[in-house]
């Protein structure tokens, strides 16, 4: 991945813990009042690699909170208590804790470099009406990412949408479902500039947009994304039509996708979800119902490897034998969205859609995922939609395990009730505190 020059690091620095924001000062570079008004394709350019960088930082806090509220994993650090503590559900939670603050903030800075890209390309003459449109699309799929990834934590707290005047921030969303509706309304306005943007982009991507880093391919990702936000708003009509638009294939590749991509160069950044086996102390561990819950013979069991020795979760009273898998090395991808989703994605739609030949077409699909993902005899259970919204989130929880779902499924199926319980005492999160910093600040 390239390196976010300095820039780019002032530039998004300066949305710090609260939305409350400053002009950054940069000895090396125009102002950035110049770059809203006045910017060439280089610093265009450095924008967009600052939206990926953000996009890639602080994924590990993301997804081992969701893993661990969620239960696909354990996470342990010997010099922060609470990851077996608060985010466990052992007591009330902290909100000016490391789980509250990293992901809110982290998300907030991509949404502020994307806002800045956006009134960048909105107003310099150097780019032509296509070029300008392909500037938009990326920025406005990655600002509704960013609010998305922030929003799956924050839930009915809300989140802000509107944050581009510091001065006169708008208000926070009154519960998850208009989050959640302002977000698919962005990424609406991303598909349609993305269809007017050409045949290519002015900017370069990452290898992780390999066969996706050209409007009509980029346009097929924000599809995608549009789905599963249709998901989550439970317009399942909607999510049918977007999956079916996206990169979808229902014979292909599994793993076909859009990533983020690592490095373990000097400046770069490694996969946050990589620890090696058989680690002590400081790691991730697969959750202990993640093996015995799972059908004989399932291939996907792969991402829990066996320890040698079994690790101290709660020191004598919990302890994990296997760790978390699904990442294997430092370099490893991690996916912004790819086909296992999608194809599990349209198998809800169909079940949700409910009729008799929704439900047949909806067991083809899983058997898809039973045969080829998991090494699985196809499905022989009931032909209810009841029975089969438990058979897809068994497959979501092993296809996509360790990838950040399970806990937002099982809450927006209103099951977190069904969530192990580890010891005596310890409760189902529901949702991440608003952060300290937001509390009465204007709009909050």
């Amino acid at each position: 991945m390239k390196k976010v020059n300095q820039y780019i690091i002032a530039l998004v620095a300066v949305f710090t813990f609260s939305c409350e924001l400053d002009e950054p000062v940069d000895l090396n570079n125009p102002s950035f009042g110049g770059v809203l008004t006045d910017a060439n394709i280089g610093q265009l350019n450095e924008l967009v690699t600052g939206i990926l960088a953000r996009a890639s930082t602080g994924m590990g806090v993301y997804h081992d909170v969701a893993g661990v509220i969620g239960r696909d994993i354990y996470r342990i650090d010997v010099s922060d208590p609470r990851w077996v503590g608060d985010v466990m559900g052992t007591g009330s939670l902290d909100n000016s804790a490391f789980y509250t603050g990293t992901n809110f903030n982290t998300r907030y800075n991509g949404v502020k470099t994307a806002n800045t890209l956006i009134g960048a390309a909105e107003n310099t003459t150097v780019l032509t009406t296509e070029e300008a449109q392909g500037y938009l699309a990326f920025a406005k799929t990655f600002k509704a990412h960013a609010l998305l990834f922030a929003l799956n934590h924050q839930y009915n707290n809300g989140i802000r949408i509107d944050v581009e005047d510091p001065n006169a921030l708008g208000p926070y969303t009154s519960n998850a479902a208009e989050g959640y509706d302002a977000i698919a309304a962005l990424l609406v306005e991303a598909a349609t500039h993305a269809t007017a943007a050409g045949s290519s982009f002015a900017f370069g991507l990452t290898t992780g947009f390999t066969d996706f880093d050209t409007p009509a391919t980029f346009g097929t990702f924000i599809k995608a994304l549009q789905a599963r936000v249709a998901l989550y708003q439970a317009n399942y009509a909607n999510a049918a039509t977007f999956v079916d638009q996206s990169f979808l294939d229902e014979t292909g590749n599994f793993g076909v996708g859009v990533y983020r991509v690592f490095a373990n160069a000097s400046g770069d950044r490694v996969n946050p979800l990589f620890f090696p086996n058989n680690t002590n102390g400081t790691t991730r561990l697969a959750h202990n119902d993640w093996v015995p819950d799972a059908e004989v013979g399932d291939l996907r069991l792969a991402k829990a490897s066996l320890r040698t020795t079994p690790q101290d979760v709660i020191s004598g009273q919990l302890v994990a034998t296997y760790d978390a898998w699904a990442v294997t090395s430092q370099t490893q991808p991690m996916a912004f969205i790819r086909n296992e989703e999608l194809i599990l994605i349209k198998a809800e739609a169909l079940i949700q859609e409910g009729s008799a030949a929704s439900l047949a077409a909806a067991v083809t699909l899983i058997d898809v995922i039973r045969v080829q993902s998991g090494g699985l005899p196809a499905y022989s259970g009931a032909v209810t939609q009841t029975a089969l919204i438990n058979e897809m989130l068994h497959q979501r929880r092993y296809s996509l395990f360790d990838e950040g779902h399970r806990w937002i499924d099982m809450r927006r199926y209103n099951k977190l009730d069904e969530l192990t319980l580890d010891l005596t005492g310890h409760s189902v999160i529901i949702q991440i505190p608003r952060p300290f910093n937001e509390v009465g600040v204007q709009g909050g």
